[in-house]
């Protein structure tokens, strides 16, 4: 998409919805058998196999302290040029385009660079600089 377009996957976490930049992510799967991490913080529920490659899974919802994923729900893979992670979600609803987008809003929530509005509501897009930073902080401490 040359002319400046996106393609955002838009999710939901504890019913509010959700988008990353789809370049971001390289995988949707259903949530596999999980293998405990020990030590780990709550929210950082165990680890996947994805392919051959032990991915740590982060319960979304958990870490944004907005509740808790059930084992059902959705798995985002992150690219593993970002991180070797996934995020547990709701569910992923589809993939738009930033053309759609007909307004623009700043948020309050440090996790969401910009809050879309669109025809069928609202999305927050989620910053992964921003979240990436967060885990780190969390397993310093």
């Amino acid at each position: 998409m040359s002319d400046g377009t996106q393609r955002l996957i838009v999710f939901r976490v504890q019913g509010k919805r959700y988008a990353l930049d789809l370049r971001d992510v390289a995988e949707v799967m259903d949530p596999p058998e999980t293998f405990p991490v020990p030590w780990a913080p709550p929210p950082l529920t165990g680890a996947v196999n994805f392919h051959g490659s032990l991915v740590t899974l982060l319960d979304l919802a958990a870490f944004m302290d907005v509740g808790s994923q059930d084992r059902a729900g959705s798995i985002l893979v992150l690219d593993k040029g970002i991180a070797n992670l996934a995020l547990r979600v709701d569910s992923v609803e589809n993939i738009i385009l930033t053309d759609g987008i007909l307004e623009e809003d700043e948020c309050g929530d440090p996790l969401v660079e910009k809050v879309f509005t669109l025809a069928d509501g609202s999305i927050r897009l989620l910053s992964l600089g921003k979240l990436l930073e967060r885990i780190e902080e969390t397993l310093k401490r």
